[in-house]
């Protein structure tokens, strides 16, 4: 009895275990968002216009905390989940830079700089998936700075 006792609680733990880390090992990563504090002030959509359907294939967030701009671009379409080439540049006019540059399946960022007093600007490149071309060079507002903290 007390053989099969021990052995029940033995596989009780040992199922309970993999039960709980089971969904550990397969959730997607948490959103870069927890990353990014602050209030979300904007989204610009980022569209393929190489393609005469134009699809949507990114957005950017970009966020506000007082103090600090952080911006995060997250795939869209079917480029969401798929690892390709992606570049994210954050500037203040200030003269501050962030940068995340490489093979991305859900998105690039976040990137930060400080945006007290100043205005900010971004640009988001992306390659076709498997080395190809480069489709994408968003650079937001096309001209000058935006969101001035």
């Amino acid at each position: 009895m007390k053989f099969r006792t021990t052995r029940w609680i033995t596989t009780a733990a040992m199922v309970l275990g993999l039960g709980v880390a089971m969904p550990i090992a397969v959730a997607p990563a948490a959103s870069a968002a927890g990353s990014c504090s602050g209030t979300l002030i904007d989204q610009i959509k980022h569209y393929d216009y190489s393609v005469s359907s134009h699809p949507h294939v990114a957005t950017t967030y970009l966020y506000w905390d007082g103090t600090y701009n952080c911006a995060r671009s997250v795939k869209a379409g079917s480029y969401y989940g798929v690892s390709s080439r992606m570049n994210l540049d954050l500037w203040s006019k200030a003269g501050g830079h962030d940068n995340d540059n490489g093979y991305f399946s859900y998105e690039a960022g976040p990137v930060k700089v400080n945006g007290r007093n100043t205005c900010i600007n971004f640009e988001l490149d992306m390659w076709k998936p498997n080395g190809g071309a480069n489709f994408l060079q968003d650079h937001v507002p096309p001209s000058g700075y935006f969101h001035c903290g």
